[in-house]
């Protein structure tokens, strides 16, 4: 199959039984959940998948990917361009019931009328390498030099308040130092 051709969905059993591999493309734009964590739809997700069996008969997908997604920076609110890469291994079952016997290191995928859904699946995937909080680096980030600022100049107002301020304990003590109480015994 050429690189262009990932099919959308693929028989739940023939490629098993060929341990046949895809590979393609798939458009950003065509992830409908994806979509709204993102800034744009630009760009392809690179895709590889081998299709087996396990050592116990199952049906295992090991796949890749790597695109490279547009997202907001969460500290500055600008555009930015993110690699994402997942290694990933699912289990291919027939029922929700047989999804709970893989064992724990094969996610489960649930074929549907014999037709497994390869955009659902990398969709999952994508999803899930996102970083809950995209940030440029701090050196690329346009908001860092501004917090840098910031915070020197926070930092500085401190300091000159700090050493601007009096102690208001200061008075007492000196009070105290020279009040009339010196030299006289305590009344019994």
């Amino acid at each position: 199959m050429s690189n262009s051709e990932l099919p959308l969905f693929v028989d739940s059993v023939k490629p098993f039984e060929q341990g046949s591999e895809r590979t393609g493309q798939l458009p950003v734009a065509g992830f409908k959940r994806l979509l709204p964590l993102l800034v744009d739809d630009s760009g392809d997700v690179d895709v590889s998948l081998v299709f087996s069996f396990d050592e116990d008969k199952r049906r295992v997908i090991e796949g890749r990917l790597s695109a490279t997604l547009n997202v907001e920076c969460q500290r500055c609110l600008e555009s930015m361009a993110l690699p994402v890469a997942s290694e990933f291994q699912v289990g291919v079952v027939d029922s929700e019931a047989l999804a709970e016997q893989l064992p724990a290191e094969l996610e489960p995928v649930v074929a549907q009328e014999r037709e497994i859904d390869v955009r659902g699946l990398i969709e999952d995937e994508l999803i899930m390498s996102l970083p809950e909080f995209p940030l440029h680096e701090s050196e690329q980030c346009a908001a860092t030099a501004t917090l840098e600022r910031i915070n020197k100049s926070a930092d500085a107002d401190f300091e000159q308040a700090r050493k601007k301020r009096e102690n208001p304990f200061q008075e007492a003590l000196a009070g105290l130092g020279s009040s009339g109480s010196r030299g006289q015994e305590p009344d019994q």
